[in-house]
């Protein structure tokens, strides 16, 4: 698919959480809590006052490493300077600096934009804690989303976390002159690398706020989802969490927005590197990295190429199998075994996850169909057909969806909870099939984002949101802080939720009614792991 239209069905898909999303009134969108009951927190940095509705307590905008900008764009994130004066943690902190004009996003943008917000029941202590990955395709996206807010979580129990990450050209860039400056020859993952900061921040200070650093559980959507994923075969998560929970988004099969070459290797990443600092007017320069470092960052965001850019096929802003963060294929790691230590593991992914990516799409005719199939995978094009037969859809477009559904996020995130049920993990997979009144409208069904509202349970204010909704969320909240709490998301009274294993291939749809199947796409998944 295009880099283009990938973006733009991300960022729509970021666009409709956020404007559908938000439980508060629009002039405290962007306030956080009510600044009644401040409470007073030592950080291992300093300081901070959180703001307290009477039974949850935010911590906002709290900052977990240095400002990346000047010399530290595109370092490793760095140890913020320790403070004395309490920190006023009652705003959210501002979004990181990224392209397409931050769609569906709120609040101001900068490349100093490396905090996280913290929800805690207020007579929590050692309880859950769930760290929350945004999505938006690694280019876009912040915490700030008002979907995001972490109200609901905490009110089931669990401390909830959001975080900022760099983002496109500022998170995901490798440069030549880069990985050689580096210590382990590194470059182009600094955007994973603040997500592991944060969750060591998480580590040192949660149980100040009331959580537990011996059980963590990692979530994320999306790119946040693939990002989950990558921090189960990187060493350097190594004891950052317990559990993981990744939706709509994966890093074993097929993984194209995953890697930045083709073969997912550094010195593929490194040619668009090269390219930024041409495009910067810094390929000349004496010193090449001073010369980026030195130009301001909306000329940064600005050399990065476009869709109309000519670049080597199949190069994006994602991370790459750098040896030191990713030492290897994703894929790989997960078929030898080479895992983090995981004691629960829940995925799933939306029912029609392909709609946003295909809405802008003309597929009108046959030929039409067979370029946008052989542009997925080139080498079984016709298999591929032979899979999707545009006779048994309704339009060709519908067809291509299927397609796309499957390659990019059924089979992927079939196959990692495969591979770690296999070896050892507790697993949990979904589908999630709940039309919302929403999608029903816009003809986009259940779309790529659809669950976001009803795991972060704010429905509150969602127009056309109904009785019925708000009770799948209420399970689904349920489900969620169960498995963070436990690694298994059963209960009394909830519906029964079957582990996957390799000899099950259980599943649970989440829409109505909630029931347990087996073999989800298992017919054309099957074939597709054939190909790889």
């Amino acid at each position: 698919m295009p880099t283009h239209l990938r973006r733009l069905a991300y960022a729509t898909a970021v666009a409709l959480t956020a404007c559908s999303s938000d439980p508060r009134p629009a002039d405290q969108a962007d306030a956080g809590t009510d600044a009644a009951m401040p409470g007073h927190v030592m950080t291992d940095r300093g300081p901070i006052i959180g703001h307290s509705d009477g039974t949850i307590t935010a911590f906002l905008g709290v900052p977990y490493a240095a400002p990346p900008i000047g010399a530290l764009r595109w370092r490793a994130p760095e140890a913020h300077a320790a403070w004395t004066a309490p920190l006023d943690a009652a705003t959210l902190g501002p979004a990181c600096a990224q392209s397409d004009g931050g769609i569906g996003q709120t609040g101001p943008y900068s490349e100093d934009c490396l905090t996280v917000n913290v929800w805690s029941p207020n007579a929590a202590a050692h309880a859950p804690v769930m760290v929350f990955l945004h999505g938006g395709v690694f280019v876009h996206g912040s915490s700030n989303q008002p979907g995001y807010d972490g109200r609901a979580l905490a009110a089931a129990g669990v401390v909830a976390v959001t975080l900022n990450y760099r983002l496109g050209v500022l998170g995901f860039l490798a440069h030549p002159a880069l990985t050689a400056e580096d210590a382990h020859h590194s470059s182009g993952n600094t955007g994973l690398l603040d997500q592991q900061a944060a969750l060591r921040w998480v580590h040192n200070n949660i149980a100040a706020l009331g959580g537990d650093p011996a059980n963590v559980t990692v979530f994320g959507e999306s790119a946040g989802s693939m990002s989950v994923c990558t921090h189960l075969v990187s060493p350097l998560a190594a004891g950052l969490f317990r559990r993981a929970i990744g939706e709509s988004g994966s890093c074993v099969r097929f993984a194209t927005p995953l890697h930045s070459a083709p073969d997912g290797t550094q010195p593929g990443a490194e040619s668009l590197g090269i390219l930024v600092a041409q495009n910067l007017g810094c390929d000349t320069a004496d010193d090449v990295l001073a010369c980026m470092r030195g130009a301001s960052v909306d000329d940064v965001i600005a050399a990065a190429p476009g869709a109309e850019d000519v670049v080597p096929a199949g190069v994006h802003l994602a991370p790459n199998v750098d040896g030191y963060v990713l030492p290897e294929p994703p894929g790989q790691a997960f078929a030898a075994g080479r895992l983090n230590a995981l004691d629960g593991f829940l995925a799933g992914t939306n029912r029609d996850e392909g709609t946003l990516f295909t809405r802008m799409k003309t597929i009108d005719t046959e030929a039409d169909y067979e370029a946008a199939m052989a542009a997925l995978v080139p080498a079984h094009t016709s298999d591929l057909i032979a899979l999707y037969p545009p006779a048994s859809y309704p339009t060709f477009v519908a067809a291509y969806d299927a397609a796309l559904t499957d390659l990019v996020f059924v089979c992927q995130t079939r196959a990692q909870v495969r591979a770690l049920a296999a070896h050892g993990t507790p697993t949990y997979l979904y589908l999630f099939t709940k039309l919302t009144a929403f999608g029903s409208a816009t003809g986009l069904g259940v779309y790529h984002g659809s669950e976001l509202p009803f795991v972060f349970g704010n429905l509150t204010a969602v127009s056309g949101m109904t009785a019925d909704d708000r009770a799948l969320s209420s399970q689904v909240v349920g489900a969620w802080t169960r498995f963070a709490a436990t690694g298994d998301p059963n209960a009394a009274g909830a519906a029964s939720w079957p582990p996957n294993t390799t000899a099950s291939d259980a599943y649970l749809e989440i829409g109505e009614p909630i029931q347990a199947g087996t073999g989800l796409h298992a017919s054309t998944c099957d074939a597709i792991e054939q190909w790889r």
